[in-house]
């Protein structure tokens, strides 16, 4: 454990000689384990609280990558500084390293919903067209809509309202709109999967976008390469071989030294 906290500290102390501010535990780092932050020629990275000292490590070498990467291109999309004439094959590996470190239940709870909930919306879609031929789950229907008056109509565009400190919510529909037809109250549940389905594809494309961010590529990456040297050479051995010959020929010399303080 000792030893542990001594290399987190000989971590901080590189970093903080290369002019970076380094803030361990102080904050919630913008709601992730960890934060690079740039302002013109200020650098700072935060690390989140209640974190282990294995994940502190893991996420000051995440970081260094994001600053290392700024370094040599402020939009942080090139990485022609590491990986010069960069090919499909190790754009590829690098995804597949960025997709290992992912947990597999993040991405699976993720579709698993989506698959959930477009079932539920074309079940509900199903029983509204018994009565209502014409309607389309794709489109408001105002004729449905129409039918809907205060407060009912404002559970088309949110799960739960307060009135006058009376709460109202799409769980206890049938107790306080208990004259609701069976399409209306189909159609006012539709509307909240659809809601609901919407952030979760707001979820995938943000996950998508992930795994193909040059700069996350980088700096996941990087600490594989710290952490899991073996792991990495099998899963991107093009890209092991190309940054192995990178440190030993101390082209990027802070990176080369930042090495020796993890290895």
């Amino acid at each position: 454990m000792a030893g542990k906290r001594n290399r987190i500290l000989e971590i901080k102390n590189y970093l903080e000689s290369l002019g970076i501010a380094v803030n361990i535990g102080k904050n919630k780092a913008r709601g992730n384990r960890g934060v690079f932050l740039r302002c013109r020629n200020d650098y700072r990275i935060d690390v989140s609280r209640n974190l282990s000292e294995e994940e502190i490590i893991a996420v000051l070498i995440h970081e260094f990558a994001h600053y290392l990467h700024s370094c040599y291109d402020r939009t942080l999309t090139s990485l022609d500084f590491i990986f010069p004439n960069i090919t499909e094959d190790i754009v590829e590996e690098l995804r597949n390293i960025t997709v290992n470190q992912i947990p597999k239940e993040t991405a699976a709870s993720f579709f698993n919903k989506k698959e959930s909930l477009t079932k539920e919306i074309k079940n509900l879609s199903t029983a509204i067209k018994t009565v209502y031929p014409g309607f389309k789950s794709s489109e408001r229907y105002l004729h449905i809509e129409k039918q809907l008056s205060f407060p009912i109509n404002h559970l088309l565009k949110h799960d739960k309202i307060k009135i006058f400190k009376h709460i109202y919510s799409l769980e206890n529909l049938d107790k306080e709109f208990p004259s609701l037809s069976l399409e209306e109250k189909a159609y006012i549940l539709l509307r909240s999967k659809k809601r609901a389905l919407a952030r979760i594809n707001n979820k995938i494309s943000k996950l998508n976008k992930y795994y193909n961010n040059n700069s996350e590529l980088f700096a996941r990456f990087l600490e594989s390469y710290m952490l899991t040297p073996e792991l990495t050479k099998q899963l991107a051995p093009k890209s092991y071989n190309i940054f192995v010959n990178l440190i030993k020929s101390n082209r990027i010399s802070i990176l080369s030294t930042f090495c020796k303080f993890i290895r």
